[in-house]
């Protein structure tokens, strides 16, 4: 039961509300022992120059700060801060005084989206770093209009918009107001179903990113299938009520378990994506789930 608290979990950390958290990592997951440079196919590499950063627009800053109130208080699993990195900071870094315009304010208006939309559908996600996340966007959508030239000719926003769209899309599908009624987006965003993923196909899939299309696309389509395990009545994903979060996995996912859990796994560089580093190298290449679930009984035991 998802839903049951569980006894001896740490509670969330506090912080005074004051303190302005940084938003350049200082790890990068994949420095752990163990683990090589061979282990990593991506790299976001240099796109963002802070001493260059764009001075937002007032409409812009209105966007961010009406999403800001959804994202302000997510917590980061990064150690060197306890909360997620704010929206506004988000495109003042990201952005530089040479992205086009129509692009600076696709992006904001995405990152605006995203934080909305995760606030709205999993009302209980307890950590929010989208550094990785807006980095990888960011990225593909530049390197999309370089490599097209009709994107470069006509809108080169648009992309990005679309990807944004993807992500907002792929929050519902998953969220509180779907039949599935998955309670945080934690494994989303921290990279779990997609390690999962290209293991099952590491010759096929070891090029594809924590947030490109292909894998986007993948997690829509396995969306519409659960929806239908769910309708006809699945013995691993049966209809819920409504009041009912589900958990299909051997471990409890109340929210004090939740929370130390995925703490002690991102101490530990035991996350597939840093979501928290823009720069991040994401790792596939280790049995992630089975080495969560080990944590997990050692922590709490079987739910």
């Amino acid at each position: 039961n998802t839903n049951a608290a569980s006894t001896g979990s740490k509670a969330p950390a506090t912080e005074n509300p004051n303190d302005q958290p940084t938003a350049t990592g200082t790890r990068i997951l994949g420095n752990e022992p163990g683990l090589t440079a061979s282990h990593h196919a991506f790299n976001l590499g240099g796109t963002i120059r802070e001493s260059s950063a764009m001075p937002l627009s007032t409409s812009l800053h209105n966007k961010l700060d009406t999403s800001g109130s959804h994202h302000g208080r997510r917590r980061s699993l990064a150690t060197h801060r306890n909360y997620a990195t704010p929206v506004d900071q988000l495109c003042r870094e990201l952005i530089d005084t040479d992205t086009d315009s129509s692009i600076a304010a696709a992006f904001a208006q995405g990152i605006a989206q995203t934080t909305q939309a995760i606030a709205e559908h999993f009302p209980d996600n307890i950590f929010a770093d989208l550094d990785f996340l807006a980095a990888a966007l960011l990225n593909q959508a530049r390197r999309c209009a370089n490599q097209d030239p009709q994107i470069s000719a006509t809108s080169p926003s648009q992309n990005l918009v679309e990807l944004f769209a993807r992500i907002v899309k792929l929050i519902e599908l998953y969220g509180r107001h779907s039949s599935i009624r998955f309670r945080y987006a934690h494994d989303f965003l921290y990279g779990f179903d997609w390690a999962r993923w290209v293991d099952k196909n590491p010759q096929m899939r070891s090029a594809v990113g924590p947030f490109d299309i292909e894998f986007l696309d993948y997690l829509h389509k396995r969306g519409t299938e659960l929806l239908a395990l769910i309708y006809h009545g699945d013995s691993k994903y049966p209809p819920l009520p409504s009041e009912q979060w589900r958990n299909p996995f051997g471990f409890s996912r109340a929210p004090a378990d939740e929370a130390q859990l995925y703490l002690e796994l991102a101490t530990d560089g035991l996350v597939p994506v840093a979501g928290w580093d823009p720069l991040a190298q994401p790792v596939f290449d280790r049995d992630f789930h089975k080495l969560r679930q080990a944590r997990a009984d050692r922590l709490y035991g079987q739910k």
